[in-house]
């Protein structure tokens, strides 16, 4: 069988991918591939590994085509694709790569030297690039699959699909990757060969190399040498003239060291490290001995480890960003050369641990360093910016007075060197060797001149078994001896790759003998007097005389040696292998001890067995290690060859351990016995993580499908449930109460932009409840200690606390880490919280401490060499990480990190003693004992149509809705549903929130007072009122009428928010939390809001006249009272009156149905839940519900049935119900084996009572169901013909209408008296198809897309049009039209990149008539926008993240230029025209103001006086009219500058300052500061910050003074003023809208809008205000507003 290839996400293919791995190549010829004609795999000698020819002079005969299943797809996200090749000048070949993008189409790449070498040709879905090779060398082809695709699409790279080589080329390997890698820069892994000559090798970008981006400089740790302070100062360069690269580099370092050394006079660092299992063997010679010490010096990834011989006892060198490749010693100096394309040299003081300086002359490649026998001098080899060997000789005995290290001498080398070593017979004198190449040098008036040594052997000169294929050679060893007196008796022995030694006389530079002591590469060589010691590829490491005659001994290791070291007593003799394995021999008495093992690949995972005192950790290697805790010695080791572990978890009291593999496997093993306990594969992809319940009776499994599986552990580990928690595009977690009451997992479906977290009873695994958040998804869960609180990190690098008990969110953390968070782990006090991430570093926070202070931040810890992939805590005082290099860190957690008692003030109160609420599992199908006899009546009095009877039945027995929970916890809802008001027919109403000041009383309530009267202010000077100025909080005014003009926007990332009524020509929509009822015909809209979160479904009875719309539960939150259970609201159509609100699903509705005559309305729960409602439509109460075994996607009524009767569809289930007189029934119909083939995605009622299925494949089958049987006759009547799932269905007279994911719209005909149908029509649409409604004759359709657009579709016709548009994402920016346009444009920009033209009318009546005109897509978020005129053509001047400035011309829809105005590391915040209408002036976002000229972009002038780096910029704001001014609003400063059109210095005017003792409240964290100018001729700011919590400043710039402060209920989120200055709309945290007339402070709100407003502004005259509320847009009138505001100050 072939290998199941898994799709791995954006996670877990993070750097990169080994493609030929993934498809199990090595495997040949088994794997997950196809291979075609002459197609085998061979050695290839040059390089030394194996790779693929392929043959033939027919490309589609011949050809490697992965995966094996094209429809299947590789699944790959990376955005480089590196294809090592090697083809011939006369041979033709081509290379084939299916991209998919964002829009669900796959373009074609082709290379082939069978194209026009002139041109690139692009087509719809196919770009060809020529490319021959005129020199027959290996080659690296690397593929910017982004920039490719640009000329061919608007629609971003999503992955890669199929990659097919064909044809006359040898295939070394594929590699997918996120990152744009050079030669230098190349992970081990990528690397093509060690032993290749970088002459020997090509490398080619297509189309073009990227631009190098550098990264930041990774934190410095706080703790681990508290003397790194001292490293400022002691940091030398070895070039004063260094290029900017390095000059930016050494500033942050010394700035890190700075922020370092002030840390760490604040606080002491809470961990130290203790222990590194870890060696980077794949690099040569990365392992000496200390001088006059027992000490050895190794490289553990970018980790410098002295470790004592005897006690194993370590010191560790910290502070290089990349892995050490090269060291030396001498004396107590050691030497060390970072990989990368930096290549930095480091200089370290052993005994202090200091690094004394920092050396750069080699722009990476750096292979091999010495010290000179007196330690004066030191040499590097490495590579130049072209990619030549470059050897740099120092002179570096003036660093210990302070001095810089002097260049010697430079020497480009035009032969290739793989060791260097100074001569110790001759000062000055160096040698070198490579490939066929071995040189002697001398330094001489500043230049190294070298000669060649003659080292082509005669023929009696070499020994038995020589031989020279590849002369490459591999280090050297100068002979040592007392009774070596003159040059011409000395000898310098040679290793090569062949496994021979070659003798040189050095005086002579001769070659005396060769001796073949290896069947395979000698990588190093250690001579001694009378001794030589060889360590191989072979394994062997052996010692031998110096006449070679025969080894003295031999010591066969598991893996190639690549290390040797010789103790300086002579004796001893450390040994470094390939798979990270160090030990000693000792020579005399030939015992062997292991000092050191590690990992030689990826660490996944850790888990820690306190009750034995041991931990695990889990690899890509294909090992299972055990580790004790106290000496870090390894305990046992498990082997599966080729395979990958990726988790592990030990049982709470057993000796037993279970993990997790990426085929889908999970193995329990013993071991004590070292023994296999059992095996299942329950998953189809591999295992993300395995966990025990506490109690240790049941195993958890999450597999990268999505599924969680269960295991009894009683019952030899049988699967005894399997649940759905997730989809394979976004990975979950699962965590465990201690007490095994709880078990918490994530939810993220592909309609979802946010994740959520589910909790299931710990035995029943029923559901509990759904937590919803902000995050767009997890990285790890974890329970506390007392299981009160639920700790998540998210994929935004926050940490968030959750109460267990109701869900509530108690405390968040904000920018964790700088990349992302990977890993968490709570301190067992309770006290600390661990984290991991991907920038490398090891965080710990503090969860309890008095008083806000340095160390509440956090600490930062170095280290890892990559991704933190694990963390656990052993015990209270050691720490264990795991990274994804080979290494295993040990850090010791000192005592005073945890004397912190007292309770954080950011930290909500936390009931220990707090719980979930279990309510006891329901029977499915359960109704209330009602007596029989009553349920009979009811249900007679149903078939006369009088459901009001059945409810009556019901509602006499007290626990009738009792037993509806199914086991979810839900709050008290107060009173019924029924008996709650109706909404007015005008939904949107307005509520004045001041209120008179008689009735203001200590007992306010929070909408009672919106502005105080009388406020004590911090800072500033309170300012009388002038004569005749209102006071402010005066009386308020009366309410006003508020009108919605238009809403724009759809909710079409979930299924069935559409609706149409073809007869009367109604569109039903949900946008947000209002549902739009439109004409058509006309456009009218009416808007209907009670939701209180975004609509997920809705429904419509058959004659038009009632719908029914339902929202997930709003999550507690001290913002207001929460629902804790969904809503579904039933709507009358005619009077838009809300007749009833009802409750009972705890996580969601994923679907609702009306029954065929309007009297029931049936609805189903989301993921987790499992079951379904039936309600009464007259009286809006529940009747019964059921439970199912698996989540429900879509429900269907049955026709012309006895009893009502309805059907479930789930992933592998179709269930058939009844409601009989004294229960609801249930049959699961037997559906047969190809039907369960792929999950089942959609459902489509016939009204015959035959039902239609669509399956992940796109299949569609029909069923028939049985009367009162499980029996079905099944039938497969047509395929989609697209590799997507069915996403809708509908079923009409003598025709089938389906959609899938692609956007694809087909209409099936039956034909006649035949069971055969055919496919009529097809229409294609942008996005997946969410919704769909189609009329009688299916001639019509409406349809619903992810990309938030509604069609209508021709079928006939074969026409799509655009009914209503909205962004994909939540809206960024929105600029309006000012009077110097003529043309009343607007553009509003997304997060996705998309930057939308829109018609704005000219009359508040016509917002009926707006519509998207154009769309500019981008790569970059669009961040700031303004309307503009040039040359009388309209424009639109954008800014984006990057720095980068785009003017688009609208009257040509084009690109007019593109200006780098910015530094690319910020975000351009704002855009203004100049008063002259010439000149464009920009703010971003780290306080920099750039000025450009309007007609091409010109840079004019730029100005960074006022940037601050510890604070950002987050408003910018232009005075109205000819005033030069501009503010910048900041966290805690708001500046006040003059605007610089005419190219002169900004000047600061006046600046405000929060108060200082002003302590930043957690839920203030994520919120900016606001700004926004004042009306002409008051000189005044309103200026809010989330220092000032609850307030607004109103701040006389001219006067540098504070002349009243508003206090609002939540810190104001937008602000936006008319352009008569007369009203101030704003918007805050909780999702409130409201006006506020600027003189006398009064203010009303929009009742009903629930979701955060982030941009808002007036326009038309302010006679509308435009709200952005996620990606909808609302537009309501303010002109009854404003002049009911002006009659007000009238008066």
């Amino acid at each position: 069988m072939p290998a199941t290839l898994t799709p791995l996400s954006k996670v877990w293919q993070h750097p990169f991918v080994d493609v030929f791995r993934n498809c199990g190549l090595k495997q040949w010829p088994q794997g997950n591939f196809t291979k075609e004609g002459n197609a085998k795999l061979a050695m290839d000698r040059s390089i030394g590994h194996q790779v693929i020819t392929l043959a033939g002079a027919v490309p589609a005969a011949n050809y490697l085509q992965l995966p094996q299943d094209r429809t299947e797809g590789l699944g790959l996200t990376g955005g480089f694709l590196y294809l090592q090749i090697l083809v011939q000048p006369a041979d033709t070949y081509s290379i084939h790569v299916d991209v998919k993008t964002t829009d669900r189409n796959t373009t074609r790449v082709s290379i082939s030297n069978l194209f026009n070498p002139e041109t690139l040709k692009c087509t719809q879905r196919n770009v060809q690039i020529s490319y021959s090779s005129t020199d027959g060398k290996w080659t690296v082809l690397a593929l910017d699959l982004a920039a490719l695709l640009a000329p061919v699409t608007t629609a971003a790279f999503e992955e890669t699909k199929t990659i097919q080589f064909c044809a006359n080329m040898a295939v070394r390997g594929a590699f997918t990757a996120d990152n744009s890698y050079t030669r230098q820069n190349l992970p081990k892994d990528l690397v093509l060969s060690h032993g290749l000559a970088p002459a020997h090798l090509n490398w080619v970008w297509m189309p073009r190399e990227p631009a190098v981006q550098l990264a930041p400089l990774r934190e410095l740790s706080s703790n681990i040498k508290p003397a790194l302070s001292s490293q400022k100062s002691s940091i030398k360069l070895a070039k004063s003239s260094v290029n900017n690269l390095l000059a930016s580099r050494k500033k942050s370092l010394e700035d890190a060291a700075e922020q370092v050394s002030t840390q760490h006079e604040q606080s002491e660092p809470w961990l130290q490290l203790q222990h590194i299992n870890g060696y980077t063997g794949e690099f040569i010679r990365v392992m000496t001995w200390l001088p006059n010490s027992q000490e050895l010096v190794f490289a553990a990834g970018n980790v410098i480890v002295i470790m004592h011989s005897s006690s194993g006892a370590q010191r560790h060198l910290l502070g290089c960003a990349n892995n050490v490749c090269a060291l030396a010693c001498s004396g107590q100096v050691i030497v060390s050369a970072e990989a990368g394309k930096l290549g930095l040299i480091r200089l370290w003081d052993a005994a202090s641990g200091q690094c004394q300086a920092l050396l750069h002359g080699h722009a990476g490649g750096i292979n091999c360093l010495d010290f000179s026998p007196d330690g004066r001098f030191l040499v590097a080899v490495g590579l130049n910016s072209h990619s030549k060997q470059l050897v740099i000789l120092w002179n570096v005995t003036g660093l210990v007075d302070g001095q810089k290290a002097q260049v010697l001498a430079k020497y480009i080398s035009d032969y290739n060197i793989k060791a260097i070593k100074f001569s110790p017979y001759e000062e000055g004198r160096l040698m070198t060797c490579g490939k066929d190449s071995v040189r002697m040098f001398r330094l001489k008036m500043g230049h190294l001149r070298g000669m060649s040594v003659h080292v082509t052997p005669a023929p009696g000169e070499m020994s038995k078994g020589s031989w020279l294929d590849t002369n490459v050679f591999t280090d050297i060893a100068f002979e040592t001896g007392c009774g070596l007196l003159q040059l011409e008796e000395r000898h310098v022995f040679v290793t090569s790759i062949s496994g021979a030694v070659y003798q040189i006389k050095y005086g002579t530079r001769t070659l005396e003998r060769v001796y073949q002591l290896h069947s395979a590469a000698i990588n190093c060589m250690l001579v001694s007097e009378g001794l030589c010691v060889t360590g191989s590829d072979d394994k062997l490491l052996r010692v031998w005389p110096l006449d070679f005659s025969d080894f003295l001994l031999e010591a066969e290791h598991e893996a190639g040696v690549t290390a040797l070291g010789l103790a300086p007593d002579g004796l001893t003799i450390a040994i470094g292998t390939e798979n990270g394995v160090i030990g000693c021999l000792d020579v005399p008495t030939h015992q062997y001890r292991t000092l050191l093992r590690s990992h030689t690949d990826t660490i996944n995972a850790v888990a820690v067995d306190t009750h034995r005192g041991e931990y695990c950790t889990v690899s890509s290697d294909g090992t299972i290690r055990g580790w004790d805790i106290a000496s870090h010695t390894q305990l046992f080791e498990l082997a599966a060859p080729r395979e990958i572990i990726q988790c592990c978890a030990y049982h709470p009291d057993r000796h037993e351990l279970a993990c997790g593999f990426d085929q889908g496997q999970v193995r329990v093993f013993d071991i004590a016995e070292t023994a296999l306990l059992q095996e299942h594969k329950q998953h189809r992809q591999g295992v993300l993580q395995v966990l025990y319940l506490p109690s240790g009776k049941l195993l958890f499994s999450l597999g990268v499908d999505g599924n969680l599986c269960v295991y009894e552990v009683a019952h030899t580990y049988l699967p005894i449930k399997y649940l759905s928690t997730t989809t394979h595009h976004h990975p979950g977690f699962i965590a465990t109460a201690p007490d095994s009451s709880l078990l918490a997992t994530v939810s993220r479906s592909d309609a979802s932009p946010m994740a959520s977290i589910l909790l299931f009873h710990g035995s029943t695994l029923e559901a509990v409840r759904r937590i919803e958040s902000t995050a767009p998804g997890f990285t790890s869960l974890l329970f506390s200690q007392d299981g009160s609180r639920l700790l998540a990190t998210t994929a935004d690098r926050r940490l968030l606390t959750y109460a267990v008990g109701n869900g509530q969110l108690m405390q968040e953390r904000g920018d964790l880490h700088k990349v992302g968070v990977d890993t968490i782990a709570l301190h067992p006090s309770q006290a600390l919280v661990a984290t991991g991430g991907a920038d490398r570093l090891i965080k710990l926070w503090p969860c309890h401490s008095q008083a806000p202070s340095p160390t509440a931040t956090g600490q930062s810890f170095i280290g890892h060499s990559d991704i933190v992939t694990g963390l656990a805590w052993a015990n209270d005082h050691t720490l264990i990480s795991t990274c994804a290099g080979d290494a295993i860190l040990v850090w010791h957690l000192k005592p005073a990190a945890l004397l912190t008692p007292d309770t954080d003030p950011n930290l909500a109160p936390v009931n220990p003693h707090s719980h979930v609420e279990l309510a006891p599992p329901n029977p499915a199908g359960r109704l209330a004992d009602a007596p029989t006899a009553n349920m009979t009546e009811a249900f007679d009095s149903y078939h006369r149509g009088e459901p009001g009877l059945l409810q009556q039945s019901l509602d006499a027995s007290a626990s009738g809705l009792e037993g509806l929970t199914e086991g979810f916890h839900t709050a008290d809802t107060g009173s019924s549903a029924a008996a709650q008001p109706s909404m007015p027919t005008e939904a949107l109403s307005v509520t004045t929130l001041v209120a008179d000041s008689s009735q203001q009383s200590t007992g306010r309530t929070a909408e009672a007072v919106l502005l105080e009267s009388q406020h004590q202010l911090v800072v500033g000077t309170v300012l009388p009122a002038e004569a005749g100025e209102p006071k402010l909080g005066g009386p308020a005014a009366a309410e006003p009428h508020l009108q919605v003009q238009r809403v724009i926007g759809f909710n079409g990332n979930s299924q069935g928010t559409c609706a149409w009524q073809a007869e009367s020509g109604m569109l039903l929509y949900a946008a947000n939390q209002c549902l739009i009822v439109e004409q058509l015909a006309t456009r009218e809209q009416r808007c209907l809001v009670q939701h209180t979160t975004s609509i997920s479904c809705l429904a419509v009875t058959p004659d038009g006249s009632l719908i029914a719309s339902a929202s997930p539960p709003l999550p507690e939150s001290s913002s207001g009272p929460s629902v804790t259970t969904a809503q579904i609201c039933l709507w009358d159509v005619a009077t838009a009156a809300c007749l009833h609100v009802m409750h009972h699903h705890s996580c969601g509705v994923q679907a609702l149905i009306f029954s065929h005559d309007g009297m029931w309305l049936l609805s189903a729960g989301k993921d987790p839940e499992q079951n379904v409602v039936i309600w009464d439509v007259e009286t809006g109460a529940a009747l019964t519900s059921g439970t199912t075994s698996q989540p429900v996607i879509a429900l269907a009524w049955r026709p012309q049935t006895p009893l009502p009767a309805f059907v479930t569809l789930s992933k592998s289930e179709v269930l058939a119900w009844e409601l009989e007189s004294s229960h609801l029934a249930q049959r699961c119909l037997r559906l047969p084996p190809p039907l369960l083939e792929a999950p089942l995605t959609a459902l489509g009622p016939h009204l015959d009572g035959t039902l239609f299925l669509g399956d992940a494949n796109g299949n569609i089958w029909r069923l028939q169901i049985a009367l009162n049987s499980s029996l079905v006759t099944c039938l497969k009547c047509c395929n989609l013909g697209s590799d997507g799932p069915v996403t809708c269905l509908q079923a009409h007279q003598g025709c089938l209408l389906a959609s899938n994911a692609e956007g694809q719209l087909v209409r099936f005909a039956q034909q006649p008296n035949s069971s055969i149908w055919l496919e009529d029509k097809r229409v294609c649409v942008t996005g997946r198809v969410t919704s769909l409604d189609a009329a009688g004759t299916a001639n019509q359709a409406v349809v619903g897309t992810s990309m938030g657009t509604i069609w209508y579709v021709d079928m006939d016709g074969g026409s799509e049009v655009p009914v209503v548009t909205s962004h994909t994402r939540a809206v960024t920016c929105l600029a309006l039209p000012t009077a110097r346009l003529t043309t009343p444009l607007m553009a509003t920009t997304c997060q996705d990149g998309v930057l939308r033209i829109g018609h704005m009318p000219a009359q508040p009546a016509d917002w009926h008539q707006a519509c998207a005109v154009m769309e500019f897509q981008s790569q970059q978020v669009c961040t700031a926008a303004a309307i503009v005129s040039r040359g009388g053509s309209p424009c639109c001047a954008t800014g984006y993240e990057g720095g980068c400035l785009r003017l688009f011309d609208l009257a040509t829809a084009s690109l007019a230029w593109t200006a780098q105005c910015h530094s690319s590391a910020t975000v351009l915040l704002a855009v203004e025209l100049s008063p002259s209408g010439k000149k464009l002036l920009t703010v971003a976002r780290d306080g920099s103001i750039a000025l450009c000229s309007l007609q091409d972009g010109g840079l004019l002038g730029q100005w960074e006086d006022h940037m601050q780096p510890e604070q950002q910029v987050d408003a910018a704001v232009f005075a109205p009219g000819n005033k030069d001014l501009l503010a910048l609003a900041r966290a805690q400063t708001l500046t006040v500058l003059t605007c610089p059109w005419q190219q002169k210095p900004c000047t600061a005017v006046s600046c405000y300052t929060c108060p200082q003792e002003q302590v930043l409240d957690w839920k203030q964290k994520g919120c900016n500061a606001t700004a926004v100018l004042g009306p002409e001729g008051t000189d005044c700011l309103l200026y809010s910050s989330p220092f000032l919590v609850g307030k607004l400043v109103e701040y006389n710039y001219q006067r540098s003074t504070t002349t009243r402060v508003l206090s609002m209920q939540h810190h104001p989120t937008a602000l936006s003023i008319s352009s008569g200055g007369i009203m101030i709309a704003f918007a805050d945290a909780a999702g409130s809208v409201g006006l506020m007339h600027y003189k006398t402070g009064q203010a009303v709100m929009l009742k009903g809008h629930h979701i955060e407003c982030q941009v808002l502004g007036f326009a038309q005259d302010d006679q509308s205000l435009v709200l952005c509320s996620g990606q909808t847009m609302v537009v309501c009138s303010t002109s009854k507003r404003s002049d009911q505001l002006a009659l007000t100050q009238a008066d």
